[in-house]
């Protein structure tokens, strides 16, 4: 499989909401923080650690990136660029792939809509105002 390590130190930006990207990552180590931006603040989606995939709903439908993805720490990722292996997906596996985006994005929706939250645990837990204020930079500059 074709694809490229990715060596990053804490506060980078893997990706940015809106960025056109079909690309699908997988973080070999460290921990990651997905999250979205309102105004200045900054609210914390999830934390994503080390065996865990990142970028799976634009990797399979196409659209933009739905959230910033940033580091926590030095991580190792390997980076999937879907144009490199796609002739090597069957078609099957990207009709389920399209199939089950499509329904996570229309449940995030729901969600969103509906103000449902996730009790507070430790992938989304709040930021305080010092990460809040760290991130933002890290992800305006």
């Amino acid at each position: 499989m074709q694809g490229y390590e990715l060596d990053l130190a804490a506060y980078q930006v893997i990706f940015r909401e809106g960025d056109p990207s079909e690309d699908l990552y997988y973080l070999k180590s460290g921990k990651v923080m997905v999250c979205t931006i309102t105004g200045t603040q900054v609210k914390a989606i999830s934390r994503i650690g080390s065996g865990e995939f990142i970028g799976e709903l634009s990797f399979f439908d196409g659209h933009p990136r739905s959230s910033y993805v940033v580091t926590l720490e030095k991580c190792k990722i390997f980076q999937i660029p879907k144009k490199e292996i796609s002739s090597d997906l069957p078609k099957w596996f990207n009709e389920v792939g399209n199939a089950l985006t499509k329904k996570i994005r229309l449940l995030d929706q729901v969600i969103q809509e509906s103000n449902l939250r996730k009790s507070n645990s430790e992938e989304n837990k709040p930021l305080t105002i010092e990460e809040q204020r760290k991130i933002y930079s890290v992800l305006t500059n």
